[in-house]
């Protein structure tokens, strides 16, 4: 039986003899008259990777940390200390007594570092003179503690250390001089408290079993 799906040519070249290489039957599909590249289909094609680029561009500006206004508020030593301070501790502060953690290799650390660096994470309209310590609760309470971090750079000595007060009931927080002090949004609110929440609550079960 004759496999049709490769013919071969039998057309004498110019020296009588017949050519037999392989000719490909879909040969015409390649060269459809149809097949027209045309300045509108170059033009929308030019658009569609603009448009690829612009996205792209707009994705990471999203999700870039803004620090204009934190850095005004904060100060260029304590964006420093947040962002590569090697060491972090949790203190206890006002009305909550619990012993030091050491919050450098904890999970999640890196959205702790985030929440008080961007911008978008504060309502600057609440930002006044004051301490932050003023916006703690009288009485004790273990899940809206008063607490402070402290930052540190052990091995570079790349800043002086800083501190930082943070009133989880409310949100409020600033340096620990008590010069001033601004509220996080509602949305970052409860995300303080939970990882706060968790850290103490795993530092509690280590007291108990070493006990």
């Amino acid at each position: 039986m004759t496999d049709r799906s490769i013919e071969t040519q039998g057309n004498p070249n110019e020296d009588g003899a017949v050519d037999q290489s392989p000719v490909d039957p879909h040969a015409d599909k390649y060269n459809d008259p149809r097949a027209v590249i045309t300045g509108r289909g170059i033009a929308i094609g030019v658009l569609v990777a603009i448009l690829a680029v612009l996205g792209t561009w707009a994705s990471i500006r999203a999700r870039k940390t803004k620090l204009e206004e934190t850095t005004r508020f904060w100060g260029q030593d304590v964006i420093t200390a947040l962002q590569i301070g090697e060491r972090m501790e949790l203190i206890s502060r006002g009305n909550s007594d619990f012993e030091t953690v050491d919050l450098t290799a904890t999970p999640g650390l890196g959205h702790l570092r985030r929440a008080l660096l961007d911008e978008r994470h504060f309502d600057w309209t609440t930002e006044t003179a004051g301490s932050v310590a003023d916006m703690c609760p009288a009485e004790d309470d273990p899940k809206s503690p008063c607490i402070q971090l402290r930052l540190t750079d052990p091995t570079g000595h790349r800043f002086e250390p800083v501190e930082i007060d943070i009133a989880l009931d409310g949100g409020w927080v600033g340096p620990s001089d008590g010069s001033k002090r601004v509220q996080a949004t509602d949305w970052v609110q409860p995300k303080l408290r939970n990882y706060f929440a968790t850290i103490m609550s795993v530092q509690q079960k280590r007291f108990d079993l070493r006990d």
